[in-house]
């Protein structure tokens, strides 16, 4: 999947408008987190255009039930990733803050 995504990338496809290139490559940033994360095997559960941004903003139950992961282990580890994520944001945000 991932190379069919960096094929889309590389591609440069002038029929392409802007925005179409836009939700290709936030998918791809979607899936290589996915991926670094250790949760390559999630991504079959998510749309073709999903985003980062998007899986963010997702709770428990809409994994569930909109996104149909249904194995409780797997939406622990999503949630405990996307919980780890957001913490690393924000050191991220605190310490650029201390730099100026």
């Amino acid at each position: 999947m991932a190379s069919l995504i960096k094929r889309k990338l590389n591609r440069g496809d002038p029929l392409r408008s802007e925005p179409e290139k836009n939700v290709v490559r936030g998918h791809a940033l979607f899936v290589r987190f996915m991926e670094r994360k250790g949760l390559a095997d999630c991504v079959r559960h998510f749309p073709a255009n999903m985003t980062l941004g998007q899986l963010k903003s997702t709770n428990p139950r809409e994994l569930k039930q909109r996104y149909g992961v249904q194995d409780s282990k797997q939406r622990e580890r999503i949630m405990l990733v996307m919980s780890e994520s957001h913490r690393e944001d924000q050191s991220d945000t605190d310490h650029s803050e201390l730099v100026r």
